[in-house]
């Protein structure tokens, strides 16, 4: 059985290459690392301060890719430009689809306050677990909330959802919103990608399931119930992943848009190898 990937994480600052060998006292099952690094750090500085504590960065990340290389573990540094937030998603996001079934780990011992804030705010969404080692000497995990988003997301009923709502509204308005999206025309779009979920267990001497077959091409639209909709929004809504709001124009229709929480969780757990949807979204942003 091949070994899990185990990805590291490292914010890069001037005494990481002191902090990455004691963090292989804890986490010895390391096999690949990325290092991240502020823009700045690579660019010239008129104050001989400054220049000079960029340079012990830059020192500190080729010693860690040293370390790395003397291990044969592949070493990676990535470029953190500002604002860090939307930067760091867009780095994470691409690691997590080329290691999706790694354990992720992440290392703020040393970086700017702006990375280690961005790193630290997305490790949940990986199911990351973060340590520090300020000291160089020992590595003392960093406690996180648990996250039960990545569960729910397995259900490719969630991310078509998701993904319906975000390519509805491509576009952020004026006022930083995107626009609401009846609950009729989620149903509609939803009716004919509908994957049931709840599926009998065989049991042995069972006879094998036969496949649906549908008329004409179409599904019957008892396979999706209102209710069974209502279920879904209500999830996503106490997750924080999707916004409800009652229509301004007919008080008794319901509307949604996408959360930010929602983009997150479609950009890191949705499957685009499954559903065309998914990866028609994913792939435009």
């Amino acid at each position: 059985m091949d070994q899990k990937e185990h990805v590291h994480i490292i914010s890069a600052g001037e005494n990481i290459h002191t902090a990455y060998p004691a963090i292989f006292r804890t986490l010895p099952t390391i096999t690949r690392t990325y290092v991240l690094a502020d823009s700045t750090t690579y660019e010239n500085s008129s104050n001989p301060d400054i220049e000079e504590q960029r340079l012990m960065v830059r020192h500190a990340v080729d010693a860690v890719k040293e370390i790395s290389a003397s291990l044969a573990i592949p070493f990676s540094r990535e470029t953190v430009f500002p604002p860090a937030y939307p930067s760091v998603h867009t780095i994470l996001m691409k690691v997590h689809r080329e290691y999706p079934g790694a354990r992720f780990t992440f290392d703020l011992s040393g970086g700017s306050k702006p990375l280690c804030m961005a790193l630290l705010s997305f490790a949940p969404w990986l199911g990351g677990e973060v340590y520090s080692a300020f000291d160089e000497k020992t590595a003392r995990s960093v406690p996180l909330p648990e996250r039960s988003v990545k569960g729910m997301m397995e259900n490719p009923n969630y991310q078509t959802i998701l993904a319906l709502l975000l390519r509805t509204n491509p576009k952020i308005t004026e006022a930083g919103h995107r626009q609401w999206i009846s609950r009729e025309y989620i149903y509609k779009q939803l009716w004919s990608v509908y994957v049931p979920t709840r599926v009998k267990r065989a049991k042995p001497g069972d006879p094998p399931v036969q496949p649906v077959k549908y008329k004409n091409g179409r599904k019957p639209a008892a396979e999706l119930t209102h209710a069974t909709l209502s279920t879904f929004m209500r999830t996503l809504e106490d997750a924080g992943l999707v916004l409800e709001r009652v229509s301004e124009d007919e008080r008794r229709e319901r509307q949604y848009r996408i959360s930010e929480r929602g983009g997150i969780a479609l950009g890191f757990f949705a499957d685009p190898a499954t559903n065309t949807l998914v990866r028609t979204v994913l792939q435009k942003q």
